[in-house]
């Protein structure tokens, strides 16, 4: 096989990989922040046996410098726990009961952690989790609490920016994979001066920022509002005359030095003021509402100076409001998108979203920027999906949507039929179609799959999709982070790459999945079993 075969089939398959492990979990990961970790609920609920137990007496360590000496000459024998309380499993672990288990921290005896244990006829305890005297009321509380519901999230609100960290990010892990429905429940019991102060406080990180930005859209006021709107419109631009006066004021008295660094603070004001830009806008959509769009509008659709990473923050924004709010009209959005057609670094990018929204108007504008397109421009895949959807309608948009095709298809086969292939798999997104989740990464925001709007399970900070990219179906926020091989611009191949087989599609994805659960199995393996 060919190198660039390789190379084509090895994109197609992680392609095929992230589809599978889409289709493989929930949706419940949140656009505007990261999910981090599994809920200790979450935990509670894998676990077979959990337990909460002091250290009686920690592992032995070995004399590496004296062979002879006891500690290295015998078995290795891990730390030693009492169990205090059987929270799961009480037949199999009595309270009093000593369990041997691996782990080296140097906490004091008697200090108290979280031990679970995972399946099988002896019990193979996982890493034990260390736990504050609040800790331990925190975990001994979990089971009594709801399943679902605005009182679980109550609970939890309770602990959000909690002094013990532990807490903390269980709280925040419990809001972002909760159904959006559950936090509009809670409105009235929402703190709107806490959440502004913590949007407002430099200390809280760009995660839990998102997550407070989502909250306040639903409890904020139109003093809130106010107060969003002078964070989107604080930029370098409105500052460069006072720094333009300091740098000349430097200048002349000779500190010529620090002018860089002024300069670079100031930009770098901005950027902490305008962090978490896609919940930002969300937020100040969903309180301003369609007025709100205006300001959106000249300082990031129609801004020339706006950079890509704004630019895709606000499309991430439009799409909340499009699948998962009803403050301001689709029609309305759409005419917000349209701006940023003509912007060919961000163009394809919008047009799966006009697409889902069934926007037919706009047919003859995508027609015509194929055939001005590059052989290879990004914007021509985006375009066919369009197309190739806009076919299926009925009448006239239908029988105007499989001419154009034709039309284009005389001019680039092999990208009609890539298409076609790429729609096949559900690699593309449909009219009314909702789009599968993927992993935010760095500054371009990550995005996940829309619940259909009867559905009452979306999540909290609410599922948007991320655009594959036209030319390698990969998410757009893996193309930040990959190498030459994925940097925006064509693949250079000296002939057309074979169509992907079915059977790279499945085995490959199947393969590398089974890896990767034995590889966390292994991980999961803490300690010595004892029956």
């Amino acid at each position: 096989m060919r190198y660039h075969e390789i190379k084509y089939h090895l994109t197609f398959s992680l392609i095929a990989a992230t589809a599978v492990c889409w289709l493989s979990v929930d949706a419940n990961a949140c656009p505007f922040c990261n999910a981090t970790s599994q809920t200790l609920s979450e935990e509670l609920a894998a676990a077979d046996v959990t337990v909460i137990a002091t250290l009686e007496k920690p592992a032995p360590t070995a004399d590496l410098n004296d062979p002879s000496a006891e500690s290295a000459s015998d078995a290795y024998t891990g730390a030693i726990f009492r169990v205090q309380k059987v929270l799961k499993g009480e037949d199999r672990v009595k309270v009093g009961d000593e369990i041997e288990v691996v782990y080296f921290g140097a906490d004091p005896v008697d200090k108290q952690f979280l031990i679970n244990s995972l399946g099988g006829e002896k019990l193979d305890w996982t890493t034990p989790l260390p736990l504050s005297p609040r800790g331990v009321e925190y975990i001994e509380k979990l089971p009594s609490l709801p399943a679902n519901g605005k009182e679980r999230l109550k609970f939890f609100m309770g602990h959000l920016e909690d002094a013990d960290p532990l807490l903390a990010q269980d709280g925040y892990d419990e809001f972002a994979r909760a159904p959006y429905q559950e936090l509009i429940d809670l409105k009235d019991d929402l703190d709107r001066e806490q959440l502004v102060t913590w949007i407002n406080d430099s200390k809280v990180g760009p995660t839990h920022r998102r997550l407070y930005l989502t909250m306040l859209g639903v409890c904020g006021t139109a003093e809130d509002a106010v107060m969003l709107e002078s964070l989107l419109k604080y930029d370098y631009e409105s500052m460069r005359p006072g720094i333009a006066t300091l740098i000349a004021t430097m200048g002349v008295g000779g500190s010529s030095l620090g002018m860089p660094l002024v300069n670079e603070l100031a930009h770098a004001d901005v950027r902490a003021k305008q962090q978490c830009l896609d919940a930002l806008i969300a937020a100040y959509l969903k309180l301003k509402g369609p007025e709100g769009l205006k300001l959106v509008e000249e300082r990031f659709l129609s801004n020339p100076q706006a950079e890509y990473t704004q630019l895709y923050s606000t499309i991430m924004a439009l799409r909340f409001h499009g699948e998962e709010s009803s403050e301001i009209p689709r029609e309305r959005l759409v005419k917000s998108l349209r701006l940023l057609l003509n912007n060919t670094e961000i163009a394809d990018q919008v047009i799966p979203d006009l697409t889902r929204w069934e926007d037919w108007e706009i047919m003859d504008q995508l027609v015509q920027q194929f055939k001005d397109s590059d052989e290879d421009g990004w914007i021509r895949q985006p375009v066919l999906a369009y197309l190739l959807t806009a076919a299926e309608q009925p009448d006239d948009v239908g029988t105007k949507a499989t001419a154009a095709v034709e039309e284009l298809e005389a001019i680039d086969p092999t990208a009609v039929k890539r298409a076609r292939s790429y729609l096949s798999f559900g690699l593309m997104a449909r009219g009314g179609g909702s789009v599968a989740p993927v992993e935010e990464k760095k500054e371009v925001q990550n995005v996940e799959e829309l619940a259909d709007e009867s559905d009452t399970t979306e999540p909290i900070i609410p599922e948007i999709e991320e655009e594959l990219d036209p030319q390698t179906g990969m998410a757009v926020s893996e193309l930040a982070e990959t190498g030459s091989v994925m940097a925006k611009g064509p693949l250079e191949v000296d002939s057309e790459p074979p169509a992907p087989s079915r059977t790279m599609i499945i085995v490959v994805p199947l393969a590398i999945g089974l890896l990767l659960v034995g590889l966390f199995g292994v991980m999961l393996r803490g300690g010595h079993s004892t029956s």
